[in-house]
């Protein structure tokens, strides 16, 4: 799905790979193919946390509804990598 994206200073564009509605918001879901070594995942999330903050924004003003979760799926380490919420330890 296209979602452009405004802020005050620049334009993004950009296209999310995918997104489940569930009844209480929205699954924000981005495919990753960059190599990574196992116990790397930090590096795919520091990559493209700001990304999927643009995504999220994105998509709860042309849905109305709200993101409850955002994840990175990395082909590489064939795994989730949840982004939004952040796991707190």
């Amino acid at each position: 799905t296209l979602f452009p994206y405004t802020t005050l200073f620049r334009s993004i564009q950009g296209i999310i790979d995918v997104y489940f509605e569930e009844e209480n918001g929205l699954i924000l879901l981005d495919y990753k193919t960059d190599y990574v070594r196992p116990g790397e995942e930090y590096i795919l999330a520091e990559r493209y946390q700001l990304q999927l903050f643009y995504y999220r924004k994105a998509l709860e003003m042309a849905t109305g509804k709200p993101v409850k979760e955002a994840w990175l799926y990395s082909f590489c380490l064939r795994k989730p990598i949840r982004i939004f919420p952040e796991i707190r330890s």
